[in-house]
């Protein structure tokens, strides 16, 4: 985007006027149109922004939303190649921009907070669009630059963004749009927009050279887009069943989508449309695809002008099914079938696995599709109704991203929103980006595991090194709140930890951490040392390492003196608590706090205490790894291959207290049989496999590694393994077979045992 380009808006005494008569226009959008009359093969890359969300369509088309999320100092523009969309004759490029009103966006309670992600540019819809058209030769033919053409403009004040139960607090939004008052075919080419208002300069999208070069810096700096633009496919729901009262449009798995429905019927007829990822409440003795059960969920209110109108939500909806009906609980009219464009970031899935045990594939489908679906212009909590990008969910996506594919950009965006959000006492924002702040402060430790295990697999020293001192502002926080005992103390705000059962009541928080020094939180201390520490010898500040690890070494042995029950061989949960959990055995064995003799006497003893939910099961998996108790990870499986009988096509968030379908930090088996069932891993410099099949006859796949791609094919035969794995070229290999034999090998290397 060039420096001149220019913002323009509703004029300001028309939007004065509005502001008058119509009070609070926050939800509320400015439509945009300009028409250019161009020749055959003309070309066209423009870049394109807006203060709030926007979304592009050219001749009715949509093309893109944005902008890419950003926060407080950070907005971005996005740059597309639009040739493709163009046509001989008139073409229009029609934008609709979300109306931005900071004040709105600073307060949680109001569901419009999260879609805006950060204050813009003022109270304000601005749009800045800077794009030259050539013909065939290069010559420039026109443009669609704002302030050097023609851009008409219209607020509307019926079609707004409205509260639900399933938006308040939480990011996803809900629409109504009444078409006898808003214009339903604006974005096409045969609209009359003679009685629209010619859109008003509003300053320029950059600061001039003289303010740059006396070092006044813009209340918010324009930066190109750091990811690829989100894809956008049509597809065709899988089934449309008509009912008495309804029409139900099933898409057959989870998706992310823009729907598009053509409604006919008369004046002042209002239809509602709901979105569901299930039917009835998804509790465990029911399938959640039973279309007999109640339903409830985010919904969308047309109201028709009479005749024909095409309705397309603005903001993306989530569903796996779709139930359309009148006020009146008669079946709406639609006179062509319903279709959606799926969308989500452009993951390319490099890794892929298969069985003839049937639980296999269908169990990585559902993980992919879940990690999937929480993947936007940021990694997301869930999609359909708490789209926030939220620390401790985004390193475990991280994670399972590494998995399955070697685009690292998502990742590498996610570090640095945290890191732009970086507080004066030295915690981050639970979640980020975000026009409110909400602070965890078990997060940040999440944020110096995710940093460690980008820098650990990608070897990006710049990044490491960009945000090395995140974490010793991080770890020093931790420090300071060290008590007599020698451990942390009682730490706020919210000291959130797992969902399990026994912590329910208190939010996530162990009660021991409610009152004082909890072995949860010093255990995760301690590991976020040793990741401070390695982060810092691997870019070259050796005696902070150490510092770290002599930090370390206190934490671990005060929890050892003060925790460590010889009796029962268990961590407590505190000094003072007598309760024992699975996620402080599995905290103490990851940080080689007990020996090995210990580890499997405390981790055996502790399944007698409630499960780690699934978004806890990460490190719990990694203490049965390091204690080499892998039949139990396997045991422990069951849980999300029950998911295929109850009908899911996605992890939910808790399988017990499904309050979303969809939510990626319980996506765990994708990362696992990689790591496990295959066994296929990177350390020091090699790869090591290391299977463990359990009750498979057969395992075959490849997966991503930073080296490059493994394929890997494991047979049984009449009681002999088979083992064929080939390598990346000069990669070295070492297989470690399930009877504990070791092989080094390059190429390709078929072993039997």
């Amino acid at each position: 985007m060039r420096d001149d380009t220019i913002w323009i808006r509703l004029p300001a005494e028309e939007l004065k006027q509005k502001r008058i008569f119509h009070g609070d226009l926050g939800g509320r959008f400015a439509y945009f149109r300009c028409e250019k009359m161009l020749p055959k093969d003309a070309r066209l890359t423009a870049s394109i922004t807006a203060v709030s969300r926007y979304r592009l369509w050219i001749n009715g088309v949509p093309v893109l939303s944005g902008p890419c999320k950003g926060d407080m100092e950070r907005q971005y523009y996005e740059t597309v190649d639009l040739t493709c969309f163009l046509r001989e004759g008139k073409n229009v490029f029609a934008v609709q921009v979300l109306y931005n009103d900071p004040d709105i966006g600073r307060d949680q309670t109001d569901e419009r907070a999260a879609i805006y992600g950060v204050v813009g540019a003022g109270r304000c819809h601005a749009l800045a669009v800077d794009g030259e058209i050539q013909d065939r030769d290069g010559r420039i033919i026109a443009s669609v630059s704002t302030g050097k053409s023609i851009w008409k403009v219209w607020l509307d004040n019926t079609f707004y963004l409205r509260s639900a139960k399933f938006s308040v607090y939480l990011g996803a939004v809900e629409e109504n749009v009444d078409f006898r008052f808003s214009p339903p075919n604006w974005r096409m080419p045969d609209f009359d927009d003679s009685s629209w208002l010619c859109a008003e300069s509003y300053g320029t999208v950059f600061p001039s050279p003289l303010f740059r070069g006396v070092g006044l810096v813009p209340r918010v700096r324009v930066l190109p887009r750091p990811i690829p633009l989100m894809e956008e496919t049509e597809t065709v729901f899988t089934g449309i069943i008509d009912r008495e009262s309804d029409t139900v449009l099933d898409a057959g798995v989870h998706v992310n989508g823009y729907p598009r429905f053509t409604f006919a019927g008369l004046s002042g007829t209002e239809i509602v449309i709901t979105y569901l990822e299930r039917f009835g409440d998804g509790s465990d003795d029911k399938r959640i695809d039973d279309m007999s059960e109640e339903f409830d969920g985010r919904t969308d209110r047309v109201v028709l002008k009479g005749g024909t109108v095409r309705y397309e939500p603005f903001w993306v909806r989530t569903f796996r099914y779709i139930v359309i009906r009148t006020s009146d609980f008669s079946k709406p009219a639609m006179p062509h079938p319903p279709v959606y464009r799926r969308t989500g970031y452009p993951l390319t899935v490099e890794s892929g696995i298969s069985s003839s045990v049937p639980w296999v594939e269908k169990l990585w489908e559902i993980c992919l599709r879940t990690l999937k679906n929480c993947m936007m212009e940021t990694y997301m909590d869930c999609p359909y109704y708490e789209q926030l990008q939220f620390i401790m969910d985004t390193r475990l996506q991280m994670l399972f991203s590494y998995a399955v594919s070697g685009d690292v950009r998502l990742a590498r965006k996610a570090l640095q929103d945290f890191h732009c959000g970086m507080l004066p006492e030295g915690l981050l924002p639970g979640k980020t980006p975000s026009a409110y702040c909400q602070v965890i402060s078990t997060f940040s430790l999440h944020y110096v595991f995710a940093l460690w295990e980008y820098t650990e697999h990608t070897g990006d020293l710049g990044t490491a090194r960009r945000y090395r001192p995140d974490i010793d502002r991080i770890l020093d926080y931790f420090d300071g709140r060290r008590d007599e005992s020698g451990l942390v103390g009682r730490i706020d705000p919210w000291a959130f930890m797992d969902w399990q059962e026994d912590w329910k009541d208190t939010g996530g928080v162990s009660p021991a951490a409610l009152e004082g020094p909890g072995a949860v939180i010093n255990l995760m201390y301690a590991y976020a040392l040793e990741c401070g520490a390695k982060l810092y010898e691997m870019t070259g500040r050796p005696g902070t390492a150490e510092e770290y690890r002599q930090r370390r070494e206190e934490i671990l042995r005060k929890v050892k003196t003060l925790c460590f029950d010889p009796e029962k061989g268990m961590v407590r949960e505190g000094p003072s608590c007598r309760q024992f959990t699975r996620h402080a055995q599995a905290w103490a064995v990851v940080n080689g706090l007990l020996d090995a003799e210990e580890s499997r006497r405390a981790l055996k003893a502790a399944l007698s205490c409630p499960p780690c939910s699934f978004a806890a099961s990460y490190e719990w998996f990694r203490a049965l790894e390091r204690a080499g108790m892998e039949e139990q990870m396997r045991k422990d499986l069951d849980a999300w291959i029950a998911l295929i009988a109850r009908g899911s096509t996605t992890c939910p968030e808790e399988p017990h207290h499904p309050r979303s379908e969809c939510h990626a930090w319980s996506a765990l088996p994708i990362f696992e049989f990689m790591r496990t069932l295959a066994g296929i891993r990177q350390e020091n410099g090699m790869i090591e496999i290391r299977p463990r099949l359990f009750e498979l006859p057969d395992l075959s796949g490849e997966t991503v590694t930073p080296l490059g791609k493994v394929k890997f094919r494991y047979q049984r035969t009449d009681g002999v393994w088979n083992y064929d794995i080939s390598l990346p070229d000069g990669a070295q290999g070492m297989m470690i077979t399930q009877n504990g034999k070791e092989i080094r090998f390059t190429g390709r290397g078929c072993f039997a045992e």
